[in-house]
């Protein structure tokens, strides 16, 4: 009979790019950010698959995104603000740029979504992430790697129902590379 995780433990990241890093494609650039993510866990860490979703309040003309998933268990002296700290350096050696101009295409995107079972809200951070429940690209493979019923620290609410309160406008499919 498998375990299931606590996932009480871990710190949830949603990866988003759609623009190529270098030589790096958006594919390869969060392949990539699996590994640098993995360096930050102390225990194993869980992937979700890649997907490939349309922009959600985006400018127009905003290239699909690829996302995913991933839940690190963070060392025992990390809080959520030095390991967002460490998720925008990681955003940085990736060619990130921030124009203020807010849901435009980028080379990486690292959202903090939750931090063990931690809520804060602060000028810098906000845990829960404000928007997860709101966003197919966070749920879907939040699930995937978690539980449908799996909630969100302070709220009430499934991650599958708050997926199933969210319009169809906002197109996701597993992404097959053909390799």
């Amino acid at each position: 009979m498998a375990v299931t995780p606590d996932y009480s433990d871990y710190a949830f990241i949603s990866i988003g790019a759609n623009l190529p890093s270098g030589a790096d494609d958006p594919v390869d650039t969060i392949r990539d950010t699996f590994d640098r993510l993995e360096q930050l866990s102390v225990g194993g860490m869980l992937r979700s698959s890649l997907y490939l979703t349309s922009p959600v309040d985006s400018p127009a003309g905003t290239p699909d995104f690829f996302n995913a998933m991933a839940g690190i268990i963070p060392a025992g002296s990390e809080t959520p603000l030095s390991l967002l700290h460490k998720l925008q350096a990681i955003e940085n050696a990736a060619g990130r740029t921030r124009s203020g101009t807010q849901n435009e295409a980028r080379t990486l995107d690292l959202d903090l979504i939750t931090f063990r079972d931690e809520i804060l809200d602060t000028d810098e951070l906000t845990l829960p992430h404000p928007r997860a429940r709101e966003r197919q690209f966070v749920l879907l493979p939040m699930m995937e790697i978690t539980s449908v019923d799996f909630e969100l620290p302070g709220t009430e609410r499934s991650l599958k129902s708050c997926s199933e309160l969210i319009s169809t406008d906002q197109q996701i499919q597993l992404y097959s590379s053909g390799r």
